[in-house]
């Protein structure tokens, strides 16, 4: 304030781009003179502060009061740079387990979010983590369809007088698995936003057993009594195509292939609950991954594994979303470069010689 001439407060002057420098005024009523500022206009420090900021752009760290006084064009830049990293990296893509693996999984990045608290799992997801499941196992007693096998199946079998056609099409989905000879066949099943299980157990020959198909769902929103006739149908529709072949062999006794349709179980478990509205994909992994721990290699038994409602711990399944995040960004970071499609940037100038043609990875 010192620096304001007497002749300015006198004549009231203004100074280049209009900034007003009356700073105080006379109170003559009380005989003194009394400094008062003047706040309805633009003061000379503030003009003054403001030149020193454009000037010196590389600051950083701001005050409340220096935030407010920035304009939007100085902030729109950095608004579009993160989008524009954010975007760069959700497209980022992988192969999993690899890019030449016949049942691979196409994932992005931003497949990702689907797993953040209170979101639905997305298939994608849900493919990544039982081919993941499925290394754990050796897949001559596994096998686990992938997510949009049970709609094509679904499809197929309610074609009035072309379901054998389109049933033949469709087995090229396990033509390299012979499913009666399989113990474990695994079923994801998704319908009215909603995921549950199918387990179907080819019980060992001297047991004098068809096959049994069992139904796990953690919200019992799906109907049992449907499920099991498509899974019987299916099983029936294959049944009539092997007994082309006179050469093929059995895994029943003759009996219970003779009458096959008539020597499938069905029967809807009872399974631990979800505590929410969200968590079906969740669970229905979770089912998978603790049926593959516990799936008894002797296939005498009447049920492959001890289920009930005291299973396992809901909050145990729950958990199951945070730990296949962890898993995924690891995936994520550390893919091979022939397992992946990373979006690069090329056309940043001031990048070092020796980090030229490298791939630039944005982390956000």
């Amino acid at each position: 304030m010192k620096i304001c001439t007497e002749d300015q407060q006198k004549n009231n002057s203004v100074e280049p781009k209009g900034m007003s420098t009356k700073l105080r005024t006379e109170d003559r009523t009380s005989g003194s003179s009394t400094k008062r500022w003047d706040h309805s206009k633009n003061h000379t420090y503030q003009y003054r502060r403001l030149n020193r900021r454009n000037e010196k752009k590389e600051v950083v760290l701001l005050d409340d009061e220096d935030t407010e006084l920035l304009d939007d064009e100085d902030t729109e830049p950095s608004k579009s740079v993160d989008v524009e990293i954010v975007n760069i990296w959700d497209k980022s893509q992988i192969y999993y387990p690899s890019r030449t693996d016949p049942e691979t999984v196409e994932l992005t990045y931003s497949d990702i979010k689907c797993l953040d608290p209170e979101v639905f799992l997305k298939s994608p997801v849900i493919n990544f983590y039982i081919q993941y499941l499925r290394k754990s196992r050796p897949c001559d007693d596994l096998y686990i369809f992938n997510t949009y096998f049970y709609s094509k199946l679904e499809e197929a079998l309610s074609r009035t007088g072309e379901c054998g056609s389109q049933f033949s099409k469709l087995r090229r989905w396990w033509r390299s698995v012979d499913i009666f000879k399989t113990p474990y066949l695994l079923l994801p099943i998704h319908g009215q936003v909603h995921w549950s299980l199918v387990i179907i157990f080819m019980p060992a020959k001297e047991i004098k057993s068809g096959p049994r198909v069992f139904h796990l769902d953690s919200l019992g929103l799906h109907s049992s009594d449907k499920v099991f006739g498509v899974i019987e149908s299916y099983l029936i529709e294959e049944w009539r195509h092997l007994q082309k072949d006179s050469s093929y062999d059995i895994p029943f006794s003759d009996t219970i292939w003779r009458h096959l349709s008539r020597n499938i179980h069905k029967e809807k478990i009872e399974v631990p609950q979800q505590q929410n509205d969200f968590d079906c994909g969740v669970f229905m992994l979770y089912y998978i991954d603790k049926f593959i721990q516990e799936a008894p290699d002797d296939l005498t038994g009447v049920r492959p594994c001890k289920f009930g409602r005291k299973w396992f711990s809901p909050v145990e399944a729950s958990g199951l979303r945070k730990r296949i995040r962890v898993l995924l960004i690891d995936i994520f970071q550390n893919a091979p470069p022939s397992d992946r499609n990373l979006v690069s940037h090329a056309d940043d100038d001031s990048e070092d010689e020796e980090d030229k043609g490298k791939d630039t990875i944005v982390i956000v």
